[in-house]
């Protein structure tokens, strides 16, 4: 992440203790297409969630993904005040990307309840480090506020408990959902180079390549911390 340095500057007049107002965020096509795949993400989540709540084998785990997918809703609406506050149309900045993100889960169809949430897990857990990583371009304090929230998702905390102590103690489930995650990763970062390719004002001053390794280091340590061969 960039460190900003901060000059001492030292004038002939007292300081005043009145706080200054943080000089307004600067909103062009790169802004506005950051702040639109975050906020629309939060929405596919919401939906996802509530998916999996429907397929649950449990009414404790319906609930839970139901607790969630609700989260999201919440998680939106902060996004809404944070960058609306920075002057940015919110609504309209996500709109955009319902036509390329609008079937990011409608892919490979899961066989049972595992891999539906290594699906949900690995795929949304993608989805929040492109979301984070495309965040941390922009200036303060909505970088940060947009960080945050995609960092307080609950997705990945669940579903490692749910998953752990299946894929342990059964050897042949956790090959079978390492070849699951390997296509489940290779799919949702296929979506996410098409999405720089069509939107390319995303990339600001980086490259696809840097994304693309945010992406796989992340998928890298979601499959080893489920003990899922790479």
């Amino acid at each position: 992440m960039l460190q900003r340095a901060v000059a001492a500057v030292t004038t002939l007049t007292p300081m005043s203790d009145t706080p200054q107002p943080s000089a307004p965020m600067q909103v062009g096509p790169h802004e506005l297409s950051v702040v639109g795949v975050v906020a629309y993400s939060r929405t596919a989540a919401c939906v996802r969630y509530a998916k999996d709540a429907d397929k649950a084998p449990s009414m404790e785990a319906r609930l839970a993904l139901l607790r969630m997918s609700a989260w999201e809703v919440g998680c939106f609406e902060r996004i809404v005040e944070h960058a609306s506050a920075a002057g940015v149309d919110v609504y309209g900045a996500a709109e955009r990307f319902v036509s390329v993100l609008g079937d990011f889960d409608a892919r490979l169809r899961p066989l049972d309840w595992a891999e539906r949430l290594v699906k949900t897990y690995l795929a949304f857990g993608l989805l929040i480090d492109f979301g984070m990583a495309l965040s941390d371009s922009l200036p303060e304090p909505v970088r940060t506020a947009l960080i945050d929230e995609l960092a307080a998702d609950p997705i990945g905390r669940y579903a490692t408990a749910e998953l752990d102590a299946a894929i342990a103690g059964d050897t042949q489930l956790a090959a079978r959902l390492g070849l699951w995650a390997r296509r489940v990763v290779g799919e949702e970062i296929s979506t996410f180079q098409r999405l720089l390719s069509e939107f390319p004002e995303l990339l600001g001053e980086r490259s696809a390549s840097q994304f693309h390794e945010v992406l796989s280091q992340g998928a890298v340590s979601r499959m080893r911390g489920l003990g899922l061969r790479v």
